[in-house]
């Protein structure tokens, strides 16, 4: 039975806070208005727990919720006597919108999740089936449909016109490679020269831009960007690493990178420059504006700031990291309730 995969960006974001590592430090800049936000929990589907992973330009957000009722699961080997019974929420892809969360199920088995959402409110994720597998899915706010059968192993990104960017291959894994789904067709990446093993898209944009890694045989990791097909691979902030995140409508890429002294520094690619964004800045998403998120920080207008400044005083909630932003600025971000002792996914809304 294959392990049920979830966001790729969640861990890298948890990893990064279980780290504790401290708040990116700036050079000076003018201060950018202050922008001030209110908040609004999602809720979850029974547990108290919700992950959101995702928001659409509507507003809407996707992502996964646990439920109330626990499963029983195989329990690990027991090293002495019989092993006790083993059990575990199980979670759901969900949609929420206009206040009200929807689960939106699975493909038979007790997990999914959902990784992004257009602006018709389609999402794409992973769901797991009767027989324990984990498979790519599409839901469309009526039917969940199983895109295994495409060969789609993986599906990371959608835009409004319902391409889907992620990874193919057969399915023992072995052999993928980045790909574009299209009304049903399935169109593999071409490698750039020096990077041939492109086995993953991670985002596609409105005018079919399409993000992702490719690597050497070294095992050097580059992130790229395809348009119209043709592959440009970025460069880095001086070090071995890069971990591209998003891509906005203006071709605009972020995420983070290593600097030559092993740093991890934000970053943003633009018209073909890459500016620093600070250390220790894990970038997670940008909007057309140019604005930034990432971790419990928001950057914009050269400045960075964190976002338990801009809410209001004597919240409950601590913004742990953000994993969205829309052209309006609403941004999703998972936040500790110091009421109820849990990790809450908020709707971060400008005052």
């Amino acid at each position: 039975m294959s392990r049920f995969r979830r966001s790729r960006i969640v861990a890298l974001a948890a990893l990064a806070a279980a780290a504790g590592v401290p708040a990116a430090a700036v050079a000076a800049a003018p201060a950018a208005a202050a922008t001030t936000y209110t908040i609004t929990d999602l809720g979850s589907l029974g547990f108290g727990v919700t992950d959101a992973l995702a928001i659409n330009s509507n507003g809407q957000v996707t992502g996964y919720s646990y439920l109330s009722k626990e499963i029983q699961i195989p329990c690990p080997p027991a090293k002495y006597g019989q092993p006790k019974k083993c059990f575990e929420a199980p979670y759901h892809a969900f949609l929420w919108s206009n206040g009200k969360m929807t689960d939106l199920g699975t493909l038979g088995g007790n997990f999914s999740a959902g990784n992004a959402i257009n602006r018709s409110g389609e999402v794409v994720g992973a769901a797991q089936t009767r027989a324990g597998y984990s498979d790519s899915a599409l839901w469309n706010g009526q039917t969940i449909t199983d895109l295994a059968p495409l060969g789609v192993l993986d599906a990371s990104g959608i835009n409004d016109s319902g391409q889907i960017a992620g990874m193919c291959g057969p399915n023992t894994g072995s052999g993928s490679f980045a790909c574009v789904v299209s009304n049903g067709n399935v169109t593999a990446l071409t490698a750039p020269p020096a990077f041939p093993d492109c086995n993953e898209a991670i985002a596609i944009n409105n005018n079919g831009q399409v993000l992702g890694t490719c690597g050497d045989a070294s095992g050097a990791v580059r992130a790229v960007v395809w348009s119209r097909g043709t592959p440009t691979v970025l460069p880095t902030l001086g070090g071995p690493g890069i971990s591209p995140a998003a891509i906005n409508n203006l071709g605009q890429v972020t995420g983070y990178a290593m600097t030559s002294t092993d740093a991890q520094h934000g970053f943003l690619w633009s018209n073909g420059q890459m500016t620093d964004l600070g250390n220790n800045f894990f970038a997670a998403a940008v909007n057309d504006n140019g604005v930034i998120v990432g971790g419990n920080e928001i950057y914009s207008n050269g400045t960075l700031q964190d976002f338990n400044n801009l809410i209001p005083a004597g919240s409950p909630y601590q913004i742990d990291y953000a994993t969205g932003i829309n052209d309006n600025g609403q941004i999703v971000a998972k936040a500790y309730d110091t009421v109820t002792n849990q990790f809450h996914s908020v709707l971060l809304t400008p005052a």
